[in-house]
């Protein structure tokens, strides 16, 4: 493998440096509020073997492993890392930056730095995998999907590796990327050595491979076991018959043949379709079905066994996940490279073979008008009228560059226009004319092959993704944040929070947010008296969280809430968070963003 050190710069610069941009400027919600509750409790308890289940302060978590709450509140309880959401999301922003690494060296083992970059302009331009229980929250998707990349890469360099130094590495770091995934969400990266163990098996060369390094991957297979084997045995002997049916029988075997969750369930060819529509969404569908069938062609011409590993990959776990009745997309994640890694040959192996042809094409009309028009052709050789020609020619290319990454281009002077494009095929054109003209033929053909590549590239999808990393979108921490400055500096306020929602109506977000914001008053059922007794009595004044329908049913039917409207007595300040609402009456209302709160 030649590893291309400018297109690996690329690859840093423009997709995994900005995974960091902006991780603390969301609030946590979703699944990542379960995961991040289980670090703050084992920061705040000491007890790493059992993380605990939100939303019960003592109950263990044994839903999966609790390898990636461990490498979370580690660097934070050493003071490594600021114990905020930035901290406790940096590490998947890290791994996801590791896999696109891992997928950019990939692409270069199968055909060049250029295939590989355009996998990763895929991945990142992929706007779930980013920002929905993806590589920039706290969830197990981060470390799932490097598990994977690193693992099948590895496997790679096994097999191609000629030193036996070398073969121990790369086995040894499969191995452990096995371990990553295992502890993290362990049932989930069972895919990966079936995957390998697949390829080996059908590939002869692999075959022999493994029959040579056989006690090497026994080695590897006893540190994997010595590395899980421990904690498991520790909750096995902890919680019994209990710690199994959590973690296999509801977890795993639930979810695959019925489901936890009813709107979960999906037919067979949710995945499928839905991969469809998401790649379409962002621009690379043609792709990557391309990419697919040449993948598909060059594995059974050539025998090509990395071509093979790839289509594995992406196909084995598809059609067994399939066949589950629970679905969810971002279950598809890990499998999600491949299919980049498709598009990514497709676009690289067009440019390779575009370019031959393009400059015989352009070195024939230069031959023609140099046969045609000598006078004219020397005339506009000349170095100041060559020089102005290719100036020209760069600056319709520069234009058509900007097109295809921005937009529409558009230049106002006051009121007037003075200047449009919205296309490539105009700016190209004059580019091609120009440089013709100028001489300019095997630059000219490596101009307008790169132009051509770019204009099938998803670049708006990476610009789409890369102006969402900046986004601000923290209604819940601001408002905890303001409550509790509120309490501490006004004396004689009674403390806590109401929370007046059925169990089922207050998602984990809303615990994980604001359990802070001690001691937390429940009511088991809707309490109209104790509302208002919160929002109106100045001795009793609370925020309140509150179950939309139970508050529109305090406001406009309780004898209480039927005198403020015939009085037209205004509602206290809120904040609407979906079916949950935030009130904040008396000095609380200085915590609401709405004008005069």
């Amino acid at each position: 493998m030649s590893l291309s050190r400018p297109w690996l710069a690329l690859v840093l610069a423009l997709f995994c440096l900005p995974l960091f941009i902006g991780l603390g400027r969301e609030d946590i919600g979703g699944d990542e509020a379960i995961y991040s509750f289980a670090v703050e409790r084992i920061l705040e308890t000491g007890d790493w073997l059992e993380p605990k289940s939100i939303p019960n302060e003592t109950l263990p978590f044994l839903e999966k492993p609790p390898l990636k709450f461990w490498i979370v509140a580690a660097p934070i309880r050493f003071g490594l890392l600021p114990h905020n959401e930035f901290g406790i999301r940096v590490w998947d922003a890290l791994f996801g930056a590791l896999s696109f690494i891992y997928v950019f060296l990939i692409g270069s083992r199968l055909l060049s730095g250029f295939c590989g970059a355009v996998a990763v302009l895929v991945l990142f331009g992929h706007d779930p995998l980013l920002f929905v229980h993806g590589l920039r929250s706290n969830n197990m998707e981060a470390a799932l999907v490097l598990a994977y990349c690193g693992g099948v890469f590895h496997f790679l360099a096994w097999t191609s590796s000629k030193r036996v130094a070398a073969r121990r590495a790369h086995a040894f770091a499969a191995g452990l990327f096995f371990g990553l995934g295992f502890m993290t969400k362990f049932v989930a990266v069972v895919f990966l050595p079936m995957v390998l163990a697949t390829a080996t098996v059908v590939v002869p060369e692999y075959r022999r491979k493994f029959r040579r390094d056989w006690l090497l991957w026994a080695g590897v297979g006893a540190v994997c076991l010595t590395l899980v084997a421990p904690w498991f045995l520790w909750a096995s002997r902890q919680y019994g018959s209990f710690f199994w049916e959590t973690i296999l029988r509801e977890a795993v075997y639930t979810r695959f043949t019925a489901y936890l969750d009813p709107t979960h369930v999906q037919p067979w060819y949710f995945y499928p379709a839905t991969l469809y529509s998401r790649f379409s969404d962002y621009g690379s569908a043609v792709l990557v079905l391309a990419g697919l069938v040449l993948l598909l062609v060059q594995t059974v011409r050539r025998r090509w066994p990395e071509g093979l590993v790839i289509l594995l990959w992406c196909g084995v776990p598809m059609l067994l996940i399939s066949m589950g009745t629970s679905k969810l997309y971002h279950y598809v994640y890990p499998f999600l490279p491949p299919f980049a890694l498709a598009a990514g040959y497709a676009v690289g192996l067009a440019s390779m073979l575009a370019a031959a042809p393009v400059y015989r094409i352009v070195q024939s009309l230069q031959e023609h008008a140099g046969a045609r028009w000598p006078g004219a052709v020397a005339a506009v050789r000349r170095p100041a009228v060559r020089a102005l020609l290719l100036a020209i020619a760069a600056t319709a290319v520069g234009i058509a560059i900007i097109t295809l990454a921005r937009g529409p281009i558009r230049i106002t002077i006051g009121a007037n226009e003075v200047f449009k494009n919205s296309g490539v095929f105009r700016p190209l054109l004059i580019a091609v004319v120009f440089g013709l003209v100028a001489g300019a033929g095997r630059v000219g053909t490596k101009v307008i092959v790169a132009v051509l590549v770019m204009s099938a590239l998803p670049l708006s999808a990476y610009w789409q993704s890369l102006d969402l990393l900046d986004a601000a979108e923290h209604p819940m921490r601001t408002a905890r944040d303001c409550i509790a400055q509120v309490q501490a500096r006004t004396a004689g306020l009674p403390r806590g929070l109401y929370v007046d929602a059925p169990p089922h109506a207050l998602p984990h977000a809303y615990y994980y947010n604001f359990r802070t914001i001690r001691p937390w008053t429940r009511s088991e059922s809707p309490s109209p008296a104790r509302l208002e007794r919160y929002l109106y009595d100045p001795e009793e004044l609370r925020p309140i969280l509150v179950w939309e329908p139970t508050y529109q049913d305090f406001w406009h039917r309780s004898d209480r809430g039927e005198k403020l409207a015939r009085d037209h007595t205004p509602s206290p300040s809120m904040i609407v968070f979906g079916d949950i609402v935030l009130l904040l009456p008396g000095p609380y209302a200085a915590c609401s963003p709405e004008p005069g709160g």
